[in-house]
């Protein structure tokens, strides 16, 4: 089996306090809203457990059929740090496994959020365009979410 790997490092300023960044990126409804790339898709989170140790399981992909499997293993949390290790199976097939990082830090605006992602892809490196498109929306709808004032 052969393996390809990527770095990814998707930025965003987003116009709220460190601490309500935190909170939307750590809170299992708020992360099945605004993790899900468009209207089209969604983020199902069936296991959270945020804490160092604690783990997340998701079916993602179409809404009419999530067939995207991940697992995540949280080894950081802190409210300036979130590090994950996730796995991404298709049909009972391992596609890759990634090192995620989020930096949280605060700006004279609000917050600045580096996310770092280290990808092993296991089905060739067109899989990398997918992790940037799909991250990219992704911390779009974060960015949203957290800069509105209410926690819908």
């Amino acid at each position: 089996m052969m393996a390809d790997y990527e770095t990814l490092i998707l930025e965003r300023e987003i116009a709220c306090a460190p601490d309500r960044l935190f909170q939307v990126l750590t809170d299992r409804e708020l992360r099945q809203k605004w993790a899900a790339p468009d209207d089209e898709s969604v983020v199902l989170i069936d296991v959270f457990d945020c804490r160092p140790g604690g783990r997340e399981e998701t079916r993602c992909g179409p809404k009419e059929a999530p067939e995207f499997n991940t697992t995540s293993l949280f080894h950081v949390v802190s409210p300036e740090f979130l590090s994950l290790t996730e796995t991404l199976v298709i049909q009972g097939e391992l596609v890759s496994v990634s090192l995620c990082g989020h930096e949280i830090m605060p700006n004279g605006q609000g917050s600045t959020l580096r996310v770092t992602l280290q990808i092993t892809s296991l089905a060739g490196p067109e899989l990398f365009q997918d992790y940037k498109g799909g991250w990219s929306a992704a911390l779009d709808n974060l960015s949203r979410l957290a800069a509105s004032s209410g926690h819908s």
